[in-house]
């Protein structure tokens, strides 16, 4: 029998709506409305939220620019949490 592909359990328009956010480490759009956040809340959650969607978004940003100059790399959440689904950065104390 064939395996069954799970989908995601992170919405599209979480995705969406975190995109902007992880991409440059602020919210210019006010986008994090429309799940629920504003840019002071999101931020202690950035990290969580990075690991678990950060291929989601990657794709997202990718497919959004199609055809046009990609964004630099690597986005703000690379240079802070490391890769998406990686292991977490060690806190600093």
């Amino acid at each position: 029998m064939p395996v069954r592909k799970r989908k995601s359990k992170a919405r599209t328009s979480d995705v969406a709506a975190w995109a902007e956010f992880l991409m440059w480490g602020r919210d210019f759009f006010d986008e994090l409305a429309a799940v629920g956040h504003s840019s002071s809340t999101a931020m202690p959650l950035a990290e969580k939220v990075w690991h678990e969607i950060g291929d989601q978004v990657i794709a997202y940003i990718d497919e959004m620019h199609r055809g046009f100059t990609p964004p630099t790399r690597p986005f703000w959440a690379e240079r802070e949490f490391g890769p998406p689904g990686g292991k977490r950065k060690l806190q600093r104390r």
